[in-house]
């Protein structure tokens, strides 16, 4: 056995990591440790978290009355262990009941991070669901490990929880703000309206928060980078490397913009670099896997039929992008509806993963910015705008028609439109109408 499973697994303490900021996502009761159990995976990009939410699922059960030596936990992205086979995952096992006998009979919480790393992970977490009487976590920084894998290995016997870096609303938290319950007073409303402000820059990866900007940067740069290099280049044998540096920086920079994979193929190769736009669709696919981005396509009445306009792009975290995108490129315009979107998605963790589309207009083609419901049935339960500000005239009419007419179009009754600037106003025609929401008040309300 690996000397230093034992040492990794009798060091570790919770003491180390208190206190711990809890999140808002919600993994559902704890389960009974029996063989066959339901295994809870949580996946999101490197650094958003996941491992201080398996925390807080352990420190919730040490609050229930569970015994600390029947909680294992062990991260598999130590590189000390490489290669991570199958054979780590067995002696990790046998190394915590060596150490804590008893948890063998009463039953052991599992909680195995950054799984991924373990070649064939698959089959060996198959194997230990089997034959263990456990309960189960994994996390894990790829959402290949849940549409592919788990879906094809554990046929209906995993659920997973996306984690995405922290919400305005978490991030108000950390920075030790209340977001109030009753109506905040005007100097209420501008610390929040100042804090909004601030998430949009500076994002909500927990690590960056309490750091000076310049140092918040320059980490947000390297988790960028570190997701290129380990979680694409080096998972997926990417023979270009520079090409994928240079595609996530345009990526990050066309943040709530259209994607023309064509032009940032002529892009690169009016620049010189070799490419081609089968390369850079696998690397899209490929930076998806690893939360870096996340496409957002024109909702439709039928799936097969392909959108008027191409997808937009979406980072994972507004932070992330402004502090990788070349600069002046991501304006407060992009980072207000980056965010939105990622609101949008954590509200609808219940729908499929196209639960949020944009909606062109059928009547003038006009643009709405977010469509929440389910493109398979064809039905939309929600509509959103995003913009700055609406003081312009034109600018509120060009917002609002497009609301109008889809809201007629799909049979809803009232959209909303998120202004980053701006008071609450009710605006109504034709028997349906738009709730304008300063997105202080919008994002405090998720």
């Amino acid at each position: 056995m690996n000397d230093l499973i034992p040492e990794l697994l009798s060091s570790f303490s919770l003491d180390y990591y208190r206190p711990i900021v809890p999140r808002a996502l919600d993994l559902g009761e704890p389960l009974e440790p029996r063989a066959g159990n339901l295994v809870k995976v949580v996946t999101g990009m490197r650094r958003s978290g996941k491992s201080y939410r398996l925390f807080q699922e352990m420190e919730n059960l040490l609050a229930r009355g569970v015994s600390s030596e029947r909680l294992c936990y062990f991260n598999f992205e130590d590189d000390r262990l490489a290669p991570v086979t199958s054979e780590v995952g067995d002696a990790v096992l046998e190394a915590f009941f060596r150490l804590h006998p008893s948890a063998a009979d009463q039953g052991v919480y599992l909680f195995l991070d950054e799984l991924q790393e373990m070649e064939g992970w698959s089959a060996w977490l198959r194997r230990v669901v089997d034959a263990t009487k456990a309960t189960i976590y994994v996390s894990g920084s790829s959402s290949k490990m849940l549409s592919e894998e788990i879906s094809t290995a554990f046929r209906g016997r995993a659920i997973d929880f996306e984690l995405l870096p922290y919400s305005f609303a978490e991030y108000a938290a950390a920075r030790g703000a209340k977001v109030p319950s009753v109506t905040p007073s005007s100097q209420e409303r501008r610390a929040l309206q100042n804090l909004l402000d601030e998430y949009l820059v500076r994002g909500g990866f927990p690590a960056a928060v309490e750091l000076p900007n310049p140092q918040a940067v320059a980490l947000l740069q390297s988790y960028a980078q570190r997701v290129v290099s380990r979680d694409v280049v080096e998972r997926h044998n990417v023979s270009k490397p520079r090409v994928a540096s240079l595609f996530a920086q345009r990526l990050l920079g066309s943040n709530a913009r259209e994607l023309s994979i064509r032009k940032i193929e002529g892009d690169l190769r009016s620049a010189g670099i070799a490419t081609s736009r089968e390369l850079l669709g696998d690397l899209l696919a490929y930076f998806e896997q690893a939360y870096l981005v996340f496409t957002v396509r024109e909702f439709s009445r039928a799936l097969a039929q392909g959108g008027r306009r191409p997808p937009k792009v979406y980072a994972v975290d507004p932070g992330l992008a402004a502090a990788n995108a070349w600069a002046s490129v991501n304006d407060a315009g992009q980072r207000l509806e980056n965010a939105v979107y990622l609101e949008l998605r954590r509200r609808t963790r219940g729908l499929r993963r196209d639960g949020v589309s944009s909606y062109i207009t059928k009547g003038h083609g006009y643009e709405v910015d977010f469509a929440c419901g389910d493109a398979l049935f064809g039905e939309v339960t929600e509509l959103y705008q995003v913009n700055v500000d609406v003081d312009n005239e034109r600018t509120r009419r060009r917002e609002t028609r497009a609301l109008f007419e889809a809201l007629l179009e799909t049979g809803n009754s009232e959209g909303t439109l998120v202004v980053l600037n701006g008071e609450e106003r009710t605006y109504e025609q034709d028997g349906v109408r738009i709730r304008q929401v300063p997105a202080w008040k919008w994002f405090a309300q998720g």
